[in-house]
């Protein structure tokens, strides 16, 4: 055969493809142009007649939940479906864009000849039993009479030490702080995600609600809760100038600031699944301060460098050039076309359409997922984002490198262009917040090995073999393989302190603002939590209690154990010293 240059480089298959693409993509537009065209009330008859011939497909069918969920526009009537609170916060970035937030402040609810009484679900209390985690009022209850048992003890402890030291004033009614957590939302998608399940004990924010967390659902800049900005409008093409550069920069540091400011906690837990881990890998790695504010990172699904996409042509395309993805995407928001078969098809259709296109480009088979599942989740699966996201991912693909964002790319495909500048790398390898790992054994945009390289010691990880990327959304058995993990990961590291007065709150803060942002002062901050407010840690008599940090697979020399001698060493320390080293840190700050 004669080689012709150029023409020569892909094959008689490739072209084949290139042009049965560029056939549907022409048929696709065609069939747009016409919905267009057709009034609202032909399409309703349309998806009518189709349940009508095809029951089976009807959702209701097979779960009376699927129906609500599925029609639900917004975050707000998915919770009133639940009977979930529910608030919504705009988080003004330091670019200034408006990020929408949405707050769980406490579990389920309902009005009973008492009044308002708590009404957890029976599968999530069945959940929280089995793990040993008490729901939200009866860990509020149980700090309620510890705080009373230590302002007795203490006041007594005052007098026998000191008789001419004036005894602290003990406010009777005090702040309840809830330990906070931050839940965070993958590519294309919004915080609908984390509500889609039909079984309530497998939607991770309401068993955090029950247990008695303060739940806040982040939304990045663009998607349905996010697209405003302070002067510039989605229509125009600098509004979409972003990749995960400035959600690593602004969206997530601002949110965390937001929150804890908003709830007076001195720290929060964040939980990201997919692109969610991405910026909170990123975000840690380039904000020092940022890991001071976070306790503990749980990544569900974590990406930072997928090894490539399944289909061999469309990997070769993105990783020749993924400047290309502008030539077909153009340069403001990616895959309007997936949002209007979304509100055109039936969502049986839809989903059988969503798991042919997952397998082709992932080689996903979404088994671990049902029928009805599926119709239920993908309606809420797609959300905006820029085209420069989708650009940054295959940049990251191409290189192999978790770097920000290059403005410049290579002139011939295939080449690197690092001879002429050098890319800024991530170092996640310089995170100090502690980070717990749960991946699928059958995920391809996970390369645990190639992360794990990257990254500083582990509290733990942790494989579900038999899992992809969305499962850990809305797979069967999160309850049982996710969740318990999950709960033990917040018992031991999510702030538990509670604290109750206004002057102790200044106190906290000030720790945590004070010179520098490394891991051994924010050691020494969680360590005054402890001693300062978590009685239950103590005995009577002044003995330190067992904890679990062997249950979660730590090294030997982590940190994690390292902080856990020191700590046990002060526990056993008498009351008194206790408040003799926090008396001294607030003079010390004083004479500063």
């Amino acid at each position: 055969m004669v080689h012709i240059p150029i023409v020569s480089r892909l094959s008689f298959g490739d072209y084949r493809s290139i042009t049965f693409t560029f056939i549907i993509l022409g048929i696709e537009t065609c069939f747009r142009l016409i919905a267009y065209l057709i009034p609202g009330v032909i399409l309703d008859a349309g998806k009518a007649l189709v349940e009508k011939i095809f029951p089976w497909v009807v959702t209701n069918h097979m779960s009376a939940r699927a129906p609500p969920l599925e029609n639900a526009a917004n975050v707000q009537e998915m919770l009133r479906f639940w009977n979930y609170p529910v608030q919504e916060h705009l988080v003004r970035t330091q670019d200034n864009y408006l990020l929408g937030v949405h707050r769980i402040t406490h579990g389920r609810e309902s009005v009973s000849a008492k009044g308002i009484v708590p009404n957890p679900p029976k599968d999530i209390v069945d959940l929280l039993r089995e793990n040993g985690v008490p729901l939200a009022a009866e860990a509020k209850e149980a700090y309620i009479n510890r705080q009373q048992q230590r302002h007795k003890r203490d006041q007594e402890e005052d007098l026998e030490a000191d008789l001419d030291q004036k005894i602290r004033k003990i406010t009777k009614k005090g702040d309840y702080i809830k330990p906070v957590v931050l839940l965070y939302h993958g590519f294309m998608m919004c915080s609908e995600v984390w509500l889609c399940n039909l079984d309530e004990e497998r939607n991770l924010a309401f068993v955090l609600a029950e247990a008695g967390y303060d739940v806040w659902l982040g939304n990045a800049r663009g998607n349905k809760y996010s697209l405003k900005h302070m002067f510039l409008k989605p229509h125009e093409k600098k509004f979409w100038e972003f990749s995960m550069d400035e959600l690593a920069l602004f969206d997530m540091p601002d949110t965390v600031d937001y929150i804890l400011n908003r709830t007076g906690a001195p720290s929060l837990v964040y939980i990201g699944f997919s692109q969610g881990t991405a910026q909170a890998f990123a975000s840690l790695s380039i904000n020092p301060d940022l890991n001071d504010k976070i306790s503990l990172f749980i990544a569900l699904a974590p990406a930072t460098t997928p090894p490539g996409l399944e289909n061999g042509l469309v990997n070769s395309v993105v990783k020749a050039a993924p400047n290309v993805i502008y030539l077909l995407l153009g340069r403001k928001t990616p895959l309007t076309a997936a949002l209007f078969w979304q509100n055109l098809l039936h969502p049986t259709t839809y989903a059988a359409i969503i798991d042919l296109a997952v397998k082709f480009l992932f080689g996903w088979r979404s088994r671990s997922m049902s029928l009805v599942q599926k119709a239920v989740s993908y309606q809420h699966l797609y959300s905006f984002t820029s085209v420069r996201i989708l650009v940054h991912w295959f940049q990251i693909i191409r290189t192999q490198v978790f770097q920000m964002y290059d403005d410049v790319q290579p002139r011939v495909p295939y080449l690197s262009s690092t001879r002429s500048h050098c890319p800024h790398p991530f170092p996640t390898n310089q995170i100090s917040t502690p980070i717990a790992i749960f991946y699928g054994g059958n995920d391809s945009l996970v390369d645990i090995k190639s992360l794990l390289s990257d990254l500083p010691k582990l509290v733990g990880v942790w494989e579900v073999p038999a899992y992809e990327h969305l499962d850990f959304l809305w797979a069967e058995g999160l309850d049982k393989h996710v969740y318990p993990h999950i709960l033990e990961l917040l018992e031991t590291h999510s702030f538990n302190g509670h604290i109750s007065t206004d002057n102790e709150k200044k106190r906290i803060i000030r720790r945590s603002a004070s010179n520098g942002a490394g891991t051994l002062l924010r050691e020494i901050r969680t360590l005054v939590h402890e001693l300062e407010g978590n009685d239950d840690f103590v005995d009577e008599d002044g003995g330190s209690s067992s904890t679990t940090v062997s249950a979660l697979n730590t090294p030997n020399r982590s940190p994690l154990v390292e902080r856990h001698s020191f700590v046990s060493a002060r526990r056993s320390s008498s009351r008194l010293t206790t408040h003799t080293f926090i008396d001294a840190q607030e003079q010390q700050h004083q004479a500063e």
